[in-house]
């Protein structure tokens, strides 16, 4: 079984302007709606995957019941906390030119009661063997060492645990040793304090992260794909062709599809055709098992550590 865990839910919202008048009255069309935060992304794809999941959310009191509706649509096992406080909307706005913008609220802030919540489900799960996911931002105030107590809460209880975050929380999770982490470019290079310009960047840098404990990385890397390394392997996979879209999301649904697959080198060409399948769909949707598989990825076993690589932002 996969646990995810989300602390900053939201109702992730995708619309498109033709032409964006700032300053102005706009009228947009609504895309999409789709339960999002990570670890609830993660949770969707791992559904769709085929593979065993519950997903664990902790919602302010409006939104909550929106929530728990579209779960149970999507026969996800969850387990919705409630605190004060409203659920956050992120919006995603695409442009008729492509251009994609996104507004990001910040939630709601995260109590210590809830926190003891939390530890309180995944003791009520038997975790021995399973992978618990911690994803996405932290909430409004919430302590930088928050993801780093639950990693070390959930390792107590025998699951694997994976990390998906970003900025000083992720930084200090890396004490708890997380057994896999999923940075994109950006932020790889946050956790090592300098740019990533080349695959040979991102490895390095992903060696320094394993020297301290970390048994695998998994960098996502946009257009071009993602690498996977631990102590002895590094793997490279992109998609044949170049995938045109709105990637919001893309990212959860390679950690989920790598997990399920066996959280190993062989698991990232299909989590990389998983993620890139999705790009071209509206909001944050989960791709089907036929489109892809028209998502052809090939795999670059003899790397170009000069190569350039497209940031991510």
């Amino acid at each position: 079984m996969i646990v995810t865990v989300t602390l900053n839910p939201s109702v992730d919202r995708t619309v498109s302007i033709e032409n964006l008048k700032r300053g102005s009255v706009n009228r947009v069309d609504l895309m999409a709606v789709d339960p999002g935060g990570k670890g609830v992304n993660v949770s969707r794809a791992l559904s769709v995957y085929g593979a065993d999941t519950y997903a664990v959310l902790v919602c302010g009191s409006f939104g909550s019941r929106w929530f728990g509706e579209r779960l149970t649509e999507l026969k996800i096992n969850h387990k919705i906390l409630l605190t004060q406080g409203v659920t956050r909307n992120n919006v995603t706005l695409v442009e008729g030119d492509g251009t994609v913008t996104k507004i990001n609220e910040p939630g709601f802030e995260l109590t210590g009661a809830s926190l003891a919540e939390v530890k309180a489900i995944l003791t009520d799960l038997d975790l021995s063997g399973a992978w618990v996911v911690f994803a996405g931002s932290l909430n409004p105030g919430a302590d930088d060492n928050t993801y780093r107590d639950l990693i070390e809460f959930a390792h107590s209880r025998g699951a694997q645990v994976a990390l998906d975050a970003s900025g000083p929380e992720m930084k200090a999770a890396l004490a708890a040793k997380p057994d896999l982490i999923k940075p994109n470019q950006h932020e790889l290079s946050e956790l090592v304090d300098r740019a990533l310009v080349t695959i040979d960047d991102i490895v390095l840098a992903a060696r320094e992260v394993i020297s301290e404990g970390i048994s695998r990385v998994v960098c996502s890397l946009g257009a071009d794909g993602a690498l996977f390394i631990d102590q002895t392997t590094v793997l490279h996979a992109e998609p044949q062709e170049v995938v045109v879209g709105v990637p919001v999301g893309a990212g959860d649904i390679l950690l989920a599809t790598f997990l399920a697959g066996g959280a190993n080198a062989q698991a990232l060409p299909d989590a990389v055709a998983w993620s890139a399948a999705s790009v071209p769909l509206e909001g944050t949707a989960i791709p089907t098992k036929e489109q892809v598989a028209a998502v052809k990825v090939k795999i670059n076993a003899n790397l170009e550590p000069t190569r350039s690589l497209v940031e991510v932002n």
